[in-house]
Formats: structure tokens, sequence, C-alpha cells
């Protein structure tokens, strides 16, 4: 029985983590609200660019913070299970408070797995992981459950609960989680450089006085090394925690998973419906087919409700606050601040943004380009790294001005422009993003 799991492993992890995996970035939400709260109106544009570098700064340092808290909560979760499951846009996972179950929903693929620790010297039974099934539930938000399960829950019987697969917790297993997380952690930090690429995007994509672009040019090479040098301290922790590991006394555990697959009413684009009223408001008020707004929605967050990436970037459109949340909030709301968490995890709210953004990419960074596919394919690219790195596709030079871009986009055919984006983008991830989009389109052009 449950009752009696070893729970060895766990004694380390401390209260913090275990009460839920949603506190992880409690500490950074918070230190996001404070940030937003003492936005002011400054009384110049200098005044206010000075300010803006300020608060940029600050920003960086809860970024450290919260890469330092995702890491231990990461380094106590390869310890106790033998490998770190977190949330991110297309998961949701949740562990108990004694750390001795876990609930996975995979929205890519339309599964839901329940997981449990337990002493490689006790049996599971049928009846144990059904009952601790029914005691994860409540953690499932409502709007996922409205979205993803509908009546599926209730018709998963105690019958239906048989063992898919189950690993050993050893330290071979963990050695292929630590493998894993320094690849993540140097994912993160590319994620991290693209973010600041974007902040700086209105000084370096669109033309602007010489000394601004100087600083802005200072400014990027000085956060660029910073989160190098954060890597370096992450990868050194990791390092640190390989040797703990190595020393560590087996558990003598093992895990045992069930996986459900999800009801076919809940596959994409079945999920887009829910939200066909609020994309058709808004891709009519913004200009930006239907169409490609599910599309984007599709690839950012495969429509879970409450997505939340590392950067951290937020909610079905996968809005990041401190880039695509300040230019959508100036040019909706007249407001030079970050958009709160809170205020993008309400849909409507999410979509309005993510719609608003692709018209701002498309009639303000991108207007120089003539052909209308072709600012599609580099708008598509831009919602995910950025106007500026479009723009080094195609400047000789290497300068993110995509104005001087447009000149040479304009001389290609939008093939051509497809092409050169397709194997010229300075970051995979945004190569196969785009990929991904376009694909997807199609499958929403009927909806």
């Amino acid at each position: 029985m449950l009752g009696a799991i070893s729970c060895l492993a766990f004694a380390t992890m401390s209260e913090q983590t275990l009460a839920s995996q949603s506190i992880l970035f409690s500490e950074l939400n918070e230190a996001m609200s404070q940030w937003q709260s003492s936005y002011q109106n400054p009384t110049t544009k200098d005044e206010f660019e000075q300010f803006k570098l300020n608060h940029l700064q600050q920003f960086d340092d809860y970024v450290e913070q919260h890469f330092a808290e995702f890491d231990r909560f990461r380094n106590e979760l390869i310890s106790s299970w033998g490998e770190a499951q977190i949330s991110e846009q297309a998961r949701f996972v949740h562990y108990n408070q004694e750390n001795n179950a876990r609930l996975n929903i995979d929205f890519e693929n339309n599964t839901l797995t329940i997981s449990v620790r337990h002493s490689d010297k006790n049996k599971l039974t049928s009846e144990d992981a059904y009952q601790e099934f029914h005691r994860l539930l409540p953690a499932i938000d409502n709007a996922v459950l409205e979205v993803f399960f509908q009546d599926f829950i209730t018709q998963i019987k105690q019958a239906d609960f048989k063992v898919v697969t189950e690993y050993e917790i050893d330290n071979g297993h963990r050695a292929k989680s630590l493998l894993r997380a320094k690849q993540q952690i140097k994912k993160q930090t590319q994620q991290q450089i693209r973010l600041v690429e974007r902040q700086l995007d209105d000084k370096l994509a669109q033309p602007t006085a010489p000394t601004q672009e100087a600083e802005a040019k200072r400014l990027l090479k000085q956060k660029r090394q910073q989160l190098e040098l954060l890597q370096t301290k992450r990868l050194e922790r990791l390092k640190a925690n390989i040797r703990e590991l190595a020393k560590a006394t087996p558990t003598k555990e093992k895990v045992s998973e069930f996986t459900f697959k999800l009801s076919e009413a809940t596959k994409r684009p079945a999920r887009a419906k829910t939200y066909i009223g609020a994309v058709a408001k808004q891709s009519k008020r913004f200009d930006i087919a239907p169409s490609l707004v599910f599309s984007v929605m599709h690839t950012e967050s495969h429509f879970n409700p409450l997505a939340k990436s590392a950067i951290p970037a937020y909610g079905l459109m996968q809005i990041v606050p401190t880039s695509a949340g300040v230019d959508v909030n100036r040019f909706l709301y007249r407001r030079d601040e970050p958009m709160p968490s809170t205020y993008l995890y309400i849909e409507n709210n999410n979509i309005e943004a993510g719609t608003a953004y692709l018209h701002i990419l498309d009639q303000r960074y991108l207007k120089y380009i003539n052909d209308p596919l072709s600012r599609k394919y580099c708008m598509i690219a831009a919602y995910n790294t950025g106007a500026g790195n479009v723009a080094r596709v195609f400047n000789s030079d290497g300068s993110r001005n995509i104005r001087n871009a447009s000149r040479i986009i304009n001389s290609m055919t939008p093939e051509r422009v497809l092409e050169a984006l397709e194997s010229e983008l300075p970051y995979d991830e945004t190569k196969h993003y785009l990929k991904r989009v376009l694909e997807r389109e199609s499958l929403y052009q009927e909806i």
C-alpha cells in the first residue's frame, strides 16, 4: 500500500518545493509583480530609457534567482525519482505532498500518466494507483479540465490501471537525467539570450538615434556575457550534484507508471474550438488570419491555457511580459510596462495580446516588406525570435536593422525568402518553429 512506500530520498526535499510544483516559479512571480508595480511614467524619453535599463538589470537578478530555484528543484527530483519531470508549455506535472506520486498531462501527445514511487520489494496494486489518481485530481486547474478532459475522468475505472512501464531508481537512470539537464541548461541560456535580443529590438531592429543604438549594442553584449556566466555557474552546480549523487546510498526503489490516451474529443484541432469566438474577434480586429493565430497557439502551448515556460512566457500564445508584453501594452494601452502573468493567464487577454503582437510585427517592425507572403514568413519567425534576428538572415554585415534587410527581402521571391529563413536563422529552434507553424496552419483553415 502507498502508506508503506519508502520516502528515504524525499527526506532532503524542502517543504516549499513539495507543496506544489507551481511553487517553483512563485518567487519569480512575486519579483515580477514588484518589478512591474515599481514602474512609473518618467517625464522625458531619456529618463525612461535609463529607467528601463535599470529595471532590466533588476530583472536579470530575478532570473538568476529563478534558475537557482529551478536547478535545486530539478536536482531534488533526480535524486528521489531518478528523473526530473517539470511543467512546461506542453506538459502539466504535479507531485503529491509525500513526493511518492506524480501526475503528468502531455498536451502534445494527448496522454495522462500516473507514476507511483515505491519500494522495489512491494507490488503496486491497481487499487493503490486508482486511489492515488483521485487524490491527485484536485491539483488540476478547472481550465485544464474543461479543455482536455471533459467526461474522460469519470470513464476511468480501477480495472483500467495496469502498469505500462516500470524503472529502477538507480544511478544509471540518474546519469541519463543529468545529461538531459546539461542540455536543458544550454537551451534555457539560448532562450534567455533570445529574450534579451527581443527586448532590445526597438533600438536595434528599427531606425534609431546612433547614441541609442550604440548603447543598446553595448547592453546586448553585456547581457550575453552575463547569461553565459550564469550558464557556467549552473553547470558547476550540476557537476557538484553529480558528485553528491555518486556518494549516495541506493534507495532500492522503483517507479510504476500508468498511461491513458485521452479521448479523441480532446485532440487538436478539437481543442481549438473552445477559442473560436475569441480568435475570430481578435483576428478581425488586428487583420491576422484566424488559421495563423490557431497555428501559433497550437505550436506555442498545444492549447494549454496555463502553459508556462522557463523564460518565463505565459498562456495560450506564450507571451513574454518583458518583450511582447511591453510592445502590446504600449500599442493597446499606452503603458510602458510589462503585462502581469495573472493577466496573461486569462484566455481572452492572452489571445488579444498574441494577436496584437502579430499585428505589431506585421505592421510596424516588418512594414517595409512589400510582399504579404514574404512578410508573413518573417512575422512567424519574428514571433519566436524577434525582428532583429530575422534581419540578420538578410543583412550581410549581421546588422539587426530590419529596414535595411527589407530592401534585400523585397528583391527576393517569397519562396527564396522562406528558404533563407529556414537555412540561415541564427537559432535552430526558430527554424523548427517556422516549419511547424506553417505545416499546422492547414489544420485550421476550415475551423
